[in-house]
């Protein structure tokens, strides 16, 4: 036992083992958003056998690839963040900025754009703010 390391304290005002409020949030929100967003892709993907005499199924094909990699990447990062590992929360902060990107190139062309907007911005504040809480 002598030749393992001392164990970082925690912050001086949190006990050992503890994870702020808003850290849980944007985990839980992280991993609510990816496992929403595979499910999309095999929504999106049960349909392309459907638009494929119409010359789009490869299209469709593509798209939900796409969600079910990123939803992948992001209930990875949620679930970090909940391990307060420093890997979820890099991965959690660079996928709700990228979020709130394409969400603020849909306002008004897609409903809840804004909704997603103040989500993502909340993620990444939480994210930011907390960084101390984090282990690599």
């Amino acid at each position: 036992m002598a030749d393992q390391p001392p164990a970082t304290p925690p912050p001086p005002d949190r006990p050992s083992g503890s994870r702020p409020g808003v850290v849980t949030a944007a985990g839980v929100l992280l991993v609510i958003g990816g496992v929403l967003g595979i499910l999309g892709g095999i929504l999106v993907l049960s349909g392309a056998g459907l638009a494929a005499g119409r010359g789009v199924g490869a299209l469709y094909t593509l798209l939900g690839l796409i969600s079910i990699a990123v939803g992948a990447v992001q209930t990875y990062a949620g679930v970090q963040v909940l391990n307060l590992r420093e890997v979820g929360r890099t991965l959690g902060i660079a996928i709700a900025a990228i979020g709130a990107v394409f969400a603020l190139l849909s306002v008004g062309r897609a409903p809840g754009a804004f909704i997603t907007i103040l989500i993502d911005v909340f993620i990444v504040y939480a994210l930011t703010q907390n960084k101390q809480y984090f282990t690599p």
